[in-house]
């Protein structure tokens, strides 16, 4: 694919190559609508900086990552800025491309909305939100496919029994009444906080043996553990918290995942490191549920 820069080295620094790997990594440095603060176009490389400097070996899988699970990274996707519909396309080809080869694609975000794009190709899964926010507007800002919409626009396809949101804590009114009216299933941040294992579980019951697709918004950590992500919203889950969230979820039948909205413009490395931490979890469930 002529529009993929390779990079090297690619998340974690231990490359298999694309033959043999069962995940293979995209950046997708998408930075076009951010409303607050812009930046995320860089989150692709510092995600992968900070995967270098973590250990492979987790404690809470008793396994390593890249020694139980074949792991490829393509590089970044070529994003252009005028042309949203053009970068969706080859959104849109890479998932595409990598499920049919039987493998999970992994993006790293760049902005919310490249989900939209993703998720077309997965139109019988689960879509599993973890967020902040609802992202259920109609439109924002004159737009009607931008980082605060994208939820509402996958929902123009998926039906929205199959969209499960998670750590919600900030919405609009208007949002608020069309989940009500389309008893789109939420678990406020509060919820996680009162009972992990119980938002897991309940989870798994949803979605039984269905394919998921997992998006986790960086900005569903509370900011004293996330602070360089676009939409900061006070009141969030803690890192463990995330984790146990992330070795529940990654136990199901998952068939692609992102991690969107760092901004590393704004970020001390902490927020960096808890999203490569968060992708060895879900790769460290991936791999012990494989077994």
């Amino acid at each position: 694919m002529e529009w993929i820069t390779q990079v090297r080295p690619g998340f974690g620094g231990f490359d298999e190559p694309y033959e043999r790997a069962k995940v293979v990594f995209v950046g997708v440095p998408l930075d076009v609508t951010s409303s607050y603060r812009s930046g995320t176009r860089f989150a692709p490389g510092r995600i992968r900086e900070a995967s270098a400097n973590l250990e492979t070996y987790l404690m809470s899988a008793g396994l390593d990552v890249f020694e139980s699970l074949g792991i490829s990274d393509l590089g970044d996707l070529t994003v252009t800025p005028t042309e949203l519909a053009a970068t969706g396309d080859r959104i849109r080809e890479v998932v595409r491309k990598v499920s049919l080869d039987g493998k999970v694609p992994a993006i790293l975000g760049g902005e919310h909305t490249l989900t939209y794009f993703a998720v077309q190709e997965f139109r019988d899964a689960f879509l599993v939100q973890l967020d902040a926010h609802r992202d259920l507007r109609e439109e924002y800002l004159g737009d009607r496919l931008c980082h605060a919409t994208v939820m509402r626009r996958v929902l123009d396809t998926l039906p929205a029994e199959r969209l499960i949101q998670v750590g919600v804590r900030s919405c609009s009114k208007e949002e608020a009444e069309f989940a009500r009216r389309e008893k789109i299933r939420a678990y406020s941040s509060e919820q996680v906080m009162d009972g992990t294992s119980s938002v897991v579980a309940e989870i798994r019951k949803l979605v039984g043996g269905a394919r998921v697709y997992l998006t986790i918004d960086l900005d569903v950590l509370d900011p004293s553990f996330a602070p360089g992500v676009a939409t900061p919203e006070p009141g969030g889950i803690s890192t463990v918290q995330a984790l146990r969230l992330i070795r529940g979820i990654g136990e199901l039948n998952l068939c692609g995942f992102d991690v969107v909205e760092l901004a590393p413009p704004h970020d001390d490395g902490t927020s960096a490191f808890a999203a490569a931490r968060l992708i060895y979890e879900l790769l460290g469930a991936m791999a012990g549920s494989s077994k």
